[in-house]
């Protein structure tokens, strides 16, 4: 369902549940429904409870996209582990009719940026000559850590089609929060392809971005995520590694 007119639309606010550092300990378990996620924005993206699905808030909608390749909106009584939202304006706005691949696009959209230590939502519509993206089945307790789980990860490759990247850039002194840096999650036109964004290339289309100055975080009220270790070992390259789909180097 779409954010009704009488929903207030602040701008630079992002909605926050839980954060990356719990992710990678096997913090899996949702606390938000996606009903009150809806609440607080019309755009962004998360996954859902035991991380089955990847998410992609797009216009008012919440869809889920499915490791054994089912698609469609999610049931608002859903929880998310872990989801940022925002109220999407497209404050920044412009297109491009060159090619770029995924690395080509952050340059461009980094030029562009008012300074380096804010977030961002950013949106991408467009052709793409192709687009990897990946998702991961749903867990069962015991929970691996994020970089474990990751191994069992399902690598799809689309080519030529339309359709919209929704993510985040976040900045650097952020890390743990969130993925320092841009995260990124596809959905096709069609409503039915995508997830995690690993690499792709914009043949053409419109880029826009929001300037995120207030974060909202809600932490889980969960005993895993008390009893976590937040916070160990290189978090920097494990949430590198676990958006690369890899496992860290040694």
């Amino acid at each position: 369902m779409a954010a009704s007119d009488a929903v207030p639309r602040p701008t630079g606010q992002i909605f926050q549940t839980s954060t990356m550092t719990a992710m990678l300990e096997g913090v899996y378990e949702g606390t938000t429904t996606i009903a009150e996620l809806r609440r607080h924005g019309d755009f962004g993206i998360g996954t859902f409870d035991r991380l089955d699905g990847e998410m992609i808030v797009l216009d008012g909608r919440c869809y889920r996209l499915r490791a054994d390749g089912t698609a469609g909106e999610a049931d608002p009584a859903t929880r998310t582990p872990l989801a940022a939202v925002t109220w999407f304006h497209g404050e920044y706005d412009w297109r491009t009719e060159e090619p770029l691949d995924a690395a080509g696009l952050r340059t461009l959209i980094d030029g562009r940026l008012p300074s380096p230590n804010l977030f961002y939502a950013v949106r991408i519509d467009g052709h793409f000559d192709h687009m990897v993206t990946r998702m991961l089945p749903e867990q069962h307790r015991p929970y691996q850590r994020l970089i474990d789980a990751v191994a069992g990860q399902i690598i799809s490759t689309h080519t030529d089609l339309r359709g919209t990247i929704v993510g985040f850039r976040s900045p650097t002194h952020m890390l743990g929060v969130a993925a320092a840096g841009y995260h990124l999650h596809f959905l096709s036109r069609c409503r039915t392809r995508g997830g995690h964004a690993y690499d792709f290339v914009l043949r053409s289309g419109r880029v826009r971005f929001d300037v995120g100055y207030e974060l909202c975080l809600r932490m889980p009220r969960t005993q895993d995520f008390e009893r976590a270790q937040l916070g160990r070992g290189d978090v920097a390259a494990e949430i590198e590694a676990v958006l690369q789909g890899r496992r860290p180097r040694a």
